[in-house]
């Protein structure tokens, strides 16, 4: 029998509007009785019209919806954003929640309407505008406190989760959509999903990407930044299979994403996946002018700020996970495509590692004849089970809680040598990474041995060491370009030094020296800025100071007052462009 439909045989609550204090909202589970009229379960409204002469006052029961309850205020921490925890049951007689944002309430309702119906709330058409009526009509005296983004609240004793919160259960998930799709979710066996994992040890690829999809859990107890992976390699060589054994720790086949997508709709997945882990496949399907944005975007964990429709900032999104992509290109090349110059920032928050090892991306087959058939095991192991260890290892974080998280990383950086800045930088990402996979071991969630982590993520970082090199990106960029400048212009726009019989170029960038052992290329202030690229011009004279190519100059400065013939005596930079 449903409930909503069926009136059941047996005795049934009778009412009368005397019992009544009008006018009301009242809501019934089950069928009723009114005045000797059955009555379907839902939410009603009673009240009395108002009399004429001719017309005595009429009392009249109308129904809204099916049965719905305003069960508790919900409101965010900081005092902002108020709502209903609403309860209701669907057409086949479930129950669910959802904390309801109070400004769904604005102008004709049609999104809550539209929200609560496809959920499978029956709404009377033609009563359908009592419903905001009913929402306001009693003020709950319960308040919880409304999240209004997954992961960590602010206080870090809970972790919020799209259907579900871990830790502190005076906390529920407030969204304007009780649509899921792509968020993290539980399916299938956990025993199973170890099993699977317990075959990843000796694959520092599948390893570490289990690691980067761990870490993001982690980055608030350590107060770090977003950032991630790119995964460099050939096709078909099992770099989507890295994704999918990442992707496993949070939810299922809808987890993964691909890098097709502009960079609004990405901010309002980060914000959906906050401190979880966010999974590009195939950088090559993104508008390579927007790569560079995008990393930007996604590492600094906020996205645009943006006007309401009075002039005001909407509230902008925020979030904080691990990245982890793949691609045919590293993120440089792929910006190349679109015109653009990689930034250091944007390397160092998505730092590009080759992914081919000795069987495409995998080391180790255990008892797979191929790599292929191995790859084909995790894809299909991690649809069927998935979900379970991200929600294990936040209660283990949540236990931890006298752990002294920073400190504990500040040992693991010390397991990461580097030489600059910048390697700096990534190293203390592998180190995020390698503690959060630690910390999983510890926790009886990922079976490997301990310190089998920490040595994947230290021999990736050798081969993100070997594939980035050494020094600082912009000081390499910077002396990339004035090389490139020289070979593309040097026949063209410069001129001998001492040759009067050279017709004077329009387009003149500067002079070389024919008498010197060795071509020195003298540039006027001008060319050399062009040359340099997009960079101030003090850093351009810094990298080719630091890098020996100043050749001549008068002290203090870099420049060198120049005699030309026919041309005077002007300041000239002396390039000489040493070979590595």
């Amino acid at each position: 029998m449903n409930p909503l439909h069926d009136a059941d045989k047996k005795q049934i609550e009778k009412l009368s509007f005397a019992q009544l204090n009008l006018p009301c909202f009242i809501v019934r589970d089950d069928w009723f009785e009114l005045e000797g009229v059955k009555r379907k379960p839902g939410v009603w409204y009673f009240y009395e019209t108002e009399g004429t002469e001719r017309k005595p006052p009429v009392k009249v029961a109308i129904r809204i919806c099916s049965p719905l309850y305003v069960e508790k205020i919900t409101n965010t921490e900081d005092g902002k954003f108020f709502g209903r925890l609403l309860r209701f049951r669907d057409s086949l007689g479930r129950w669910h929640t959802w904390a309801m944002p109070m400004e769904l309430l604005r102008g004709s309702c049609e999104e809550i309407r539209g929200e609560l119906l496809a959920a499978g709330v029956e709404i009377e058409q033609r009563n359908r505008n009592r419903l905001a009526d009913y929402l306001q009509w009693k003020i709950p005296k319960e308040i919880i406190i409304a999240a209004t983004r997954t992961g960590w609240t602010k206080k870090g004793d809970a972790f919020v989760f799209y259907d579900c919160v871990v830790g502190n259960k005076n906390v529920h998930f407030q969204s304007e959509s009780m649509s899921s799709d792509g968020a993290a979710k539980v399916g299938g066996d956990y025993v199973q999903w170890q099993a699977m994992a317990k075959l990843c040890e000796g694959n520092p690829v599948l390893m570490l990407s289990i690691c980067v999809s761990f870490s993001g859990a982690l980055l608030f107890k350590v107060i770090r930044d977003s950032g991630g992976v790119h995964w460099v390699g050939d096709s078909s060589i099992g770099k989507t299979t890295a994704l999918c054994v990442a992707a496993s720790i949070w939810g299922g086949e809808d987890f993964k994403r691909t890098w097709r997508a502009t960079s609004n709709g990405l901010e309002g997945v980060a914000a959906l996946l906050s401190d979880t882990c966010l999974c590009l496949d195939e950088i090559s399907e993104a508008d390579p002018r927007e790569i560079g944005a995008i990393v930007y975007s996604l590492g600094n964990g906020m996205g645009k700020t943006r006007a309401n429709r009075i002039g005001s900032a909407r509230q902008t999104h925020r979030w904080r996970l691990a990245l982890l992509s793949t691609g045919e290109r590293s993120i440089t090349a792929a910006m190349q495509e679109g015109g653009k110059q990689i930034k250091a920032g944007q390397l160092v928050r998505l730092l590009n590692i080759p992914a081919k090892r000795k069987f495409g991306v995998l080391d180790e087959l255990h008892h797979f004849p191929d790599g292929r058939t191995m790859a084909d095991f995790f894809k299909t192991e991690c649809a069927q089970h998935y979900g379970h260890a991200g929600i294990k290892f936040v209660e283990y974080l949540i236990s931890q809680n006298v752990t002294d998280f920073g400190k504990t990383l500040a040992e693991f950086e010390t397991q990461f040598v580097h030489k600059d800045s910048q390697a700096a930088r990534a190293a203390t990402r592998f180190s995020v990474y390698a503690m959060a996979g630690e910390l999983a071991i510890e926790a009886g969630i990922l079976p490997w041995q301990q310190g089998s982590a920490l040595n994947a993520c230290k021999a990736m970082f050798a081969e993100w060491v070997e594939m980035h090199g050494t020094g600082e990106t912009e000081h390499k960029q910077i002396l990339q370009n004035v090389h490139d400048y020289i070979l593309k212009f040097g026949d063209s726009k410069f001129s001998p030094k001492n040759n009067v019989h050279i017709t004077p170029r329009l387009d003149r960038s500067g002079w070389f020296d024919e008498t010197s052992d060795s071509l020195i290329y003298m540039f006027t202030g001008a060319a050399l800025r062009e040359a340099g690229g997009n960079y101030d011009f003090k850093r351009v004279l810094d990298a080719l100071d630091s890098a020996g190519w100043i050749a001549e100059r008068d002290f203090p400065k870099r420049s060198k007052k120049t005699h030309i013939s026919g041309g005077g005596k002007p300041n000239l930079y002396w390039i000489f462009p040493i070979e590595d």
